[in-house]
């Protein structure tokens, strides 16, 4: 996005280093004309990468030809353009491993990818927030089990890591002393490196074999690993449909599609996630009281802060387990729950009966009876069928049914 009063300012502050604007044009080759439209803001779009090369130039270094790419919209564009390629490439790798095939059966591993990375830009992001920090290694995203036995989720992990690392290295944040970038859909890479994987040391503060090239960028890099993360989020719902809400995440992906990038990643480009809020994901919520603490949270999905929600962080997505409402929301897809403890008669909610696990009903009071009801297309499921429960049971609503996120077709 164009920040035009910002743009306004730099052309201020440069123009002020010369004893004339002519000066000023002379020296950048720029016509006056030209210049004063946009330091009196008159022009919505901003000028061509390659004015503003000259500008740089002639700025007697007042700014910089990245920052004002930046300030243009440019680099944004370049780096969605770049994440969204990755995802496909991550998509590919998805497929290889099942044998060229990637649909709604074995999709959630895709979702487990995405987690995995999260997890991981979590633990980087507290680790540059401190001044002393321990190494991270992979054994702090996967147990020992896990890396033996589902080395393919590792894979894919490694996959978006070294990506990552590439992009970092590009903008010279990082310097890659001692490590080596494998082709991840060679399945010989990894049962060669296996037993390596327990001693796999990632990039962080104290990395010895990945090194922060100066650590007083070290904010820097925390928001570009924010931004990378959050256009991988935008790229993976791209794959995903549901209402209204989902449109928003699909255009700005589909805009990453359509770009052709004409300029490099800057350090300074950033993304402006003020627009989403990172909603938990549940897979289940069960026993008793739910406990909304981290350690239960399975993931995160974006949702908007603007628009149909108004309180996004009194929401948080429940992942569907089950056919008793696929004319609502299929199996393996996201419901998002706002938190509340009533609705109205007819709504979709939430609900713990007696304690146990929450289902996902069709609610509605009839007397002194409640009666939770499935909305299932299945007709041949015994378990599949409308619940009615008298006052002597303990009913607890937990949320409202708003909203959902399924593959697409």
């Amino acid at each position: 996005m164009f920040d035009r009063n910002k743009f306004a300012q730099i052309i201020k502050n440069i123009k002020e280093t010369y004893n004339s604007q002519e000066e000023f044009s002379q020296k950048s080759n720029i016509g006056r004309t030209y210049l004063s439209q946009y330091m009196n803001m008159k022009l919505k779009e901003p000028p061509k990468p390659k004015i503003l090369e000259k500008l740089a130039k002639a700025s007697n270094g007042i700014t910089t030809y990245k920052e004002l790419l930046d300030i243009c919209g440019y680099l944004k564009k370049s780096m969605e353009n770049k994440v969204y390629s990755i995802y496909e490439n991550l998509k590919e790798f998805h497929k290889y491993i099942n044998n060229g095939k990637s649909n709604d059966d074995n999709f959630y591993q895709i979702t487990g990818f995405i987690e995995d990375f999260q997890k991981y830009v979590s633990i980087l992001q507290e680790n540059l927030s401190l001044t002393y920090t321990e190494s991270i290694f992979l054994t702090d995203i996967f147990n020992e089990t896990t890396i033996l036995e589902d080395y393919n989720y590792v894979s894919a992990f490694l996959l978006l890591y070294d990506s990552l690392l590439m992009c970092l290295s590009e903008q010279e944040y990082i310097t890659i002393v001692n490590y080596t970038f494998y082709d991840w859909f060679n399945i010989e890479n990894v049962y060669f490196n296996i037993k390596n994987f327990n001693t796999w040391e990632l990039l962080s503060l104290s990395s010895r074999n990945i090194q922060i090239s100066d650590r007083r960028n070290k904010n820097y890099i925390s928001k570009y690993v924010a931004d990378f993360n959050a256009f991988l989020n935008l790229a993976y719902l791209s794959d995903f449909d549901g209402n209204a809400l989902t449109e928003l995440f699909k255009k700005k992906a589909n805009t990453a599609r359509e770009h052709k990038p004409s300029v490099d990643l800057s350090p300074e480009s950033a993304l402006d996630t003020s627009y989403f809020y990172m909603c938990p994901v549940y897979g289940r919520i069960s026993a008793g009281q739910p406990n909304w603490a981290e350690e239960n949270i399975e993931g995160r999905i974006p949702v908007p802060t603007t628009g149909e929600i108004d309180n996004p962080e009194e929401c948080f997505y429940l992942k569907v387990n089950g056919e008793s409402m696929n004319k609502v929301v299929k199996n393996g897809a996201y419901a998002l729950i706002h938190k509340q403890d009533i609705v109205e008669d007819g709504e979709i909610a939430v609900v713990l009966v007696n304690g146990y696990d929450a289902t996902l009903k069709k609610f509605s009071k009839q007397g002194d009876f409640v009666v939770l009801e499935p909305m299932s297309d299945v007709t041949d499921d015994p378990d599949i069928k409308t619940q009615i429960y008298d006052k002597n049971t303990t009913i607890k609503i937990l949320g409202k049914y708003i909203g959902k996120f399924e593959m697409n077709k």
